[in-house]
């Protein structure tokens, strides 16, 4: 290996003629001392004396040439005697000897013109100097030039041994670094590897200010290349990169940002070559270890573990790599690139790399490992995955071309294989249904399906990162174009009818944009049929989007020969949902479209618009649309008697609106109109009905009645037919006809003699013999009415009442008091059961009949005379007593005031009227006129109490005048008291008239 040369210092030649000139202003060349010279001083000041000016040469001394320098100090040296002087001369002259020995060798002359070898000269000078001047401190530099003088005649001994006696001499010297680095070079030329490693390794020790150091690394690295120690050559060589490439001046967190290979291209020609050469060969170093580790690029996953992290490791995985493809090794040149992107992810080359793996498949025909290899790629670098969002926009459109190129792959690919599936699978299909039964066929298909629609849904993926990561790209659109077709054919409607929409009515007008909107209408279809459960909406819900689309694609594609047909969808599906007016819109142009679409569907429409005017309640617009449809209809058409029936039921629905409206006769009206008009459909029934109702409403009861009984003789067998009666009923009532509805009520009656129908027909057929004075109809049917109807309470009662009364006039008693218990029993239920409701009505009936079996028990009580023997009559009557007093408490306990009244009236007269009777009883035969006095006073004394007795129940009964009540049972109180009391309650009158003149 040739040598590098030997680094000079210049030599100032102005600062070597200084030295000079200091030299012999103190040597040789001194001139001899002299007497000092007088001065006159004249004693003029400086401002009084004239100074003539001095003219400055400003001209640069001609430089002198080193032949010409050299020359001088050689001529100089024999002159100088003084020995420091001439050393320094001798110094100088062997040093432009050397500099001007060496400017020679650079221009490719030996000898001068004289013929002398001006670098054999300086050895010459440089030997003569070390033995003149043995022990001198500038020897340091002596040796330095003799050794490369030494090497530069091609003496590599004696250089070799220069530098050692240099070495040996000045330990410590600032050639040290250059000293090692020429030692090493000699030793490596010498295959001394060993020794040129320990003399690379002292340079590097002088550290990297050195100008030797690069270099030093990189013989070191080969110095231990040739010893095979690869790992050792590695981190030799590393430290060139790291001096050329530095990466302590690069923050930790962007080492992985940091563009290496631009830094290496910014470098010197010579620096950038010695790099490359040192990538290139470590990746050799890396590629001899690769059998060590499983992949190929462990090896500098290894190196840099030892080392520590450099941001120009990318560099030495893309040489290695390149290594190997190179040699076609395709595989294992894809596999450090796929290192480099594990162990490297974040860092902006990892992408690049990946793209650099899947061209090494594709050099290398890995068809099997290009696909995953792109799918892998866009799943990690794509918009959804880890990086995209934090990469910067440069990184970003670094990567984006190869994301557009991948995805668009991807898709097609997925796409083809699913319609390929599909083919296979419809195949499959066929030829189960020729062998039915097949369930091993029917297995293989619903998996060939699985599989395609999986491949779709794939497909669809792909398709929909391309339009998010280049949404304003060119292929966009028929990319999402075929992104509504992967949908649709994978089920998912919902997103197909998106994707399609999105297609179909951008703003700019695509190519096929009448296609995606027909296939999103399809779409929606296909969801009413099978549903979709990516989008859980009510099938109403995805009809109303249907609807917007197909009106949609109607306005914008008008001239689409399918626009009719969608027109004509749209019309139908709007009239099941019960929009009618927007069915009728549809259907007016459908109308009027041109061309004309087909007869069918022409009366198809004439129907939704008569159907939706009657739905929408314009039932006189659905009459002439009905009576238009029934005029274009052949007599023989089927559809006729439908027609019919749809005119009556319009003309009637005027009925029911007029009758809504309260206008009655317009009403009756229209329901005539349907007999007159349909007389044989089906709704002519409600209409007679119906007219004959509200007749009976204006209380045209006649009219009413004629309808009524034509309905029940003509359409006897229709269940309205069961309410005729009722009417009827009703029309005799009003028409004051009692005789006619109480016989209508009576067959009603026997005709279900159990039900509330006929209980209730009872009641009122009882009310109205009543009424018009058949006494004993009347009694009957109350009668019958009473013994079969317990409840309503209320009812049941009145009938006993009635029956009560009836007797009553009848003056018999007996039945009379039959039905006065009734009325106390049904009281007395209602009160023990609360599901029968007790009213004021029941306790008022109830309290009544009370009274009078407490009157009769009074009239018994007062038919008993007090007669001798007088305990024995004295005891009857006291027993009548109790009981009477038991029967008026019980009419108390009912709380009717009209009978409390008469109750405490009542009760104040049996004491009273015992008194009296006290006083009128039997007296004993034989007593004399003392003894009659005395038992007189007995009889007083026994009296009394019974009369005080009745004056405080009366005074009780009176005091209720002062609480505002007053009845006929409260005056008889005070009739009463004024006969027990008359001081009291027997005080006439006096009247006061006041004269107005006091106010």
């Amino acid at each position: 290996m040739m040598y590098h040369h030997f680094g000079s210092r210049p030599l100032l030649f102005s600062t070597l003629v200084c030295l000079l000139l200091s030299a012999c202003s103190t040597g040789l060349f001194d001139p001899k001392p002299t007497a000092p010279k007088k001065f006159n001083i004249s004693s003029k000041t400086l401002g009084e004396s004239y100074f003539a000016p001095i003219p400055i040469d400003n001209k640069l001394l001609p430089e002198p040439s080193l032949e010409q320098l050299r020359a001088d100090y050689a001529a100089l040296l024999p002159r100088v005697t003084e020995p420091e002087t001439k050393k320094i001369v001798q110094y100088r002259l062997a040093d432009l000897t050397a500099v001007l020995a060496e400017r020679q060798l650079e221009s490719g002359l030996l000898v001068n013109q004289q013929g002398e070898n001006i670098l054999q000269s300086a050895v010459k000078q440089y030997q003569d100097l070390l033995v003149s001047q043995p022990q001198q401190e500038s020897n340091m530099e002596v040796l330095y030039q003799l050794a490369k003088a030494h090497e530069q005649l091609g003496q590599v001994e004696q250089s070799y041994l220069t530098l050692q006696q240099l070495l040996v001499a000045f330990p410590v010297n600032p050639y040290l670094a250059e000293v090692y680095f020429r030692l090493g070079e000699i030793a490596f030329n010498r295959n001394n590897y060993a020794a040129a490693v320990e003399a690379y390794q002292n340079v590097l020790s002088q550290g990297t200010q050195s100008a030797y150091y690069a270099t030093s690394a990189y013989m070191l690295g080969w110095s231990f290349f040739k010893r095979n120690q690869n790992i050792q050559a590695l981190e030799a060589f590393t430290l060139l990169l790291d001096n050329s490439l530095p990466s302590d001046i690069i923050a930790q967190t962007m080492m992985a940002q940091f563009d290496s290979q631009a830094q290496i291209d910014a470098l010197g020609l010579g620096e950038k070559r010695l790099v490359n050469d040192t990538i290139r060969i470590m990746s050799l170093l890396f590629s001899y270890q690769e059998n060590q580790y499983e992949n190929r690029a462990d090896s500098i996953v290894e190196h840099f573990t030892r080392v520590g992290a450099r941001h120009y490791e990318y560099v030495l995985y893309d040489q290695l790599a390149q290594l190997y493809l190179n040699q076609s090794r395709f595989k294992d040149s894809a596999d450090v690139y796929q290192r480099f992107t594990l162990v490297h992810a974040k860092h902006f080359q990892a992408p690049i790399f990946a793209v650099k793996e899947i061209d090494a498949y594709i050099l290398g025909k890995f068809p099997t490992q290009v696909l995953p290899a792109k799918d892998l790629f866009v799943q990690r670098y794509g918009i959804h995955g880890e990086y995209w969002p934090r990469w910067g926009v440069v990184q970003q459109e670094r990567v984006a071309p190869f994301l557009s190129q991948y995805l668009q792959e991807l898709a097609v690919f997925e796409h083809s294989r699913a319609q390929m599936l599909g083919a296979k699978r419809q195949g499959v299909s066929s030829s189960s249904e020729a062998t039915l039964g097949n369930l091993n066929e029917e297995a293989v298909a619903a998996d060939l399906q699985t599989q395609a629609t999986s491949s779709y849904l794939q497909a669809a993926a792909w398709y929909r990162e391309f339009i998010a990561t280049f949404y304003n790209d060119p292929v966009t659109p028929s990319l999402r174009f075929s992104l509504g077709e992967a949908l649709f054919a994978a089920g998912h409607y919902a997103e197909a009818i998106d994707t399609f929409e999105a297609y179909a009515y951008a703003a700019d007008t695509y190519p096929q944009a009448a296609e995606a909107a027909y296939a999103a209408i399809l779409a929606y279809r296909q969801i009413q049929l099978v549903g979709d459960e990516t989008r859980p909406l009510s099938q109403e819900q995805w009809l109303d989007q249907q609807l917007a689309s197909q009106d949609q694609f109607v306005e914008q594609f008008a001239s689409d020969s399918r626009a009719p047909e969608v027109l004509y969808i749209a019309m139908q599906q709007r009239f099941s949902l019960a929009r009618y007016q927007q069915a009728i819109d549809n259907a007016q142009r459908l109308l009027a479209w041109q061309p004309a679409i087909a007869p069918a569907n022409i009366k198809a429409s004439m129907l939704v618009i008569a159907h939706s005017q009657f739905a929408l309640e314009d039932y006189v617009a659905a009459e002439t649309s009905y009576q238009h449809i029934a005029l274009e209809l052949a007599a023989n058409d089927p559809s006729k008697a439908d027609i019919q029936e749809r005119l009556a039921a319009s003309v009637y629905k005027q009925g029911e609106l007029n009758v809504k409206q309260h206008y009655l006769p317009l009403a009756v009206n229209d329901f005539l109109r349907v007999i007159a008009l349909a007389p044989q459909t089906s709704i002519r029934v409600n209409a007679q009905y119906d007219a004959a109702t509200y007749l009976l409403e204006m209380q045209d009861w006649q009219q009413a009645i004629d309808l009524l009984e034509d309905f029940k003789q003509r359409f006897s067998d229709n269940s309205l037919t069961e309410g005729i009666d009722d009417k009827l009923i009703y029309a005799y009532q009003q028409n004051e006809n009692w005789q006619q509805a109480a016989d209508k009520l009576m067959v009603l009656w026997q005709a279900s003699p159990a039900s509330e129908e006929g209980r209730q027909a009872l009641y009122v057929a009882a009310q109205y013999f009543n009424k018009i004075g058949q006494k004993q109809a009347a009694l009957a049917a109350y009668r019958s009415y009473a013994h079969a109807f317990t409840l309503p309470l209320a009812e049941a009662n009145e009938a006993r009442f009635v029956l009560s009364e009836m007797y009553r006039q009848a003056n018999d008693d007996t039945k009379r008091r039959f039905w006065l218990q009734k009325l106390i029993d049904g009281d007395q239920q209602a009160l023990a059961d609360p599901a029968i409701e007790r009213t004021d009505r029941s306790r008022y009936l109830a309290a009544m009949s009370a009274l009078v079996f407490a009157q009769d028990k009074f009239n018994h009580f007062k038919q008993i005379k007090l007669s001798l023997p007088l305990k024995k009559s004295l005891a009857l009557k006291k027993s009548a007593q109790t009981d009477t007093l038991a029967a008026f408490n019980q009419v108390l306990d009912y709380q009717v005031a009209e009978f409390v009244t008469a109750a405490n009236f009542y009760l104040a007269d049996i004491y009273h009227q015992l008194a009296k009777d006290l006083m009128n009883s039997s007296q004993p035969q034989n007593l004399n006129a003392l003894e009659l006095e005395q038992y007189t006073l007995l009889l007083e004394e026994q009296a009394f109490p019974f009369e005080e007795q009745a004056i405080t129940l009366h005074e009780t009964n009176a005091k209720r005048a002062w609480q505002g009540d007053y009845d006929k049972w409260i005056k008889q109180s005070f009739v009463a008291l004024e006969q027990l009391m008359p001081a009291r309650y027997r005080k006439a009158e006096q009247h006061v008239e006041l004269s107005n003149e006091i106010f």
